[in-house]
């Protein structure tokens, strides 16, 4: 690639990251998960999703290879407590980092902090009953940091509401046959400024079964398959971030799940490539997450 190409290149991928860093249906991760702890207890969960992005594609289909790495992370914390049967409040912290290096003309842009704080209540109507489908609501909000000037930023300066619902499948033969479930979630943003209002919406369905039981602990391996949609493509920062961004996803999930009376956290590991992206970028999720009931 010549000099005056790769300085082409670079400029249209500043351009293109402009206001970029909210990336990816905002805090929800291919390993997140609702769930209602008993009455009086607390639920910690914490997860660390890398996304490397190597190109965007627009609404056409046609790609463009960035050439340097493009890299968001993502650490969240959640904490919520059950004050009553079936009902838990929280409030989650998360902390971004997003970098993109081009070392064939070094250059790189980085921006890393922490982009606001989010709240939720989490509802399970239909309780802890065995050999049932098991619904959660989660009802969200994010008070989103100030929208910083850099090529780079962790926050837009826009708040979210969001609304999510998830489904889970009991075991069944003593714990051995297959599991499925599925999420689906309503991201809604005030207009900013000049800006129309932003809304996301998000599904994603899994099925698997275990695959290993060692001294009263479980792994379980899932295939997972989403599809996601929004009205703009803000959170890509992409040229066109007035026209709709959309995206199926795939992958594989591990839940490695020990007994209640060990304390010790469960670990969640998933890998997952988007599919057909539209006005959106295109790469690998990783995630890794803790959790736990005290």
């Amino acid at each position: 690639m010549t000099a005056p190409v790769r300085r082409c290149c670079l400029a249209t991928v500043v351009v293109a990251l402009a206001s970029a860093g909210v990336v990816r249906g905002q805090l929800l991760t291919p390993n997140s998960s609702i769930v209602v702890p008993p009455v009086g207890h607390a639920r910690v969960e914490t997860e660390y999703s890398l996304y490397a992005a190597d190109s965007f594609v627009d609404l056409e289909g046609h790609e463009q290879r960035f050439p340097g790495s493009l890299d968001f992370a993502l650490a969240v914390l959640r904490v919520s407590y059950s004050p009553m049967r079936n009902l838990a409040i929280g409030v989650q912290q998360p902390y971004r980092r997003s970098t993109f290096e081009e070392p064939g003309i070094e250059a790189s842009f980085s921006s890393k902090g922490i982009p606001g704080i989010g709240f939720f209540v989490d509802w399970a109507p239909g309780g802890d009953r065995p050999h049932r489908w098991h619904p959660v609501l989660r009802f969200g909000y994010l008070r989103a940091r100030n929208e910083t000037d850099r090529v780079l930023t962790v926050s837009d300066g826009a708040n979210r509401y969001s609304a999510t619902f998830g489904l889970d499948s009991p075991p069944a033969n003593g714990g051995q046959g297959w599991r499925g479930g599925g999420t689906f979630q309503l991201v809604y943003g005030p207009p900013l400024e000049a800006e129309r209002r932003f809304l996301e919406s998000r599904v994603q369905v899994e099925a698997g079964r275990p695959v290993l039981h060692v001294l009263g602990s479980e792994l379980c391996a899932f295939g997972l398959l989403g599809y996601r949609s929004s009205t703009s493509a803000r959170q890509e920062g992409m040229f066109f971030h007035d026209r709709t961004s959309q995206g199926a996803f795939a992958g594989l999930r591990l839940d490695w799940k020990l007994p209640a009376r060990t304390m010790i956290p469960g670990l969640r590991l998933s890998v997952v490539k988007d599919l057909r992206p539209r006005n959106a970028l295109s790469g690998w999720r990783t995630t890794i997450s803790l959790a736990a009931t005290f």
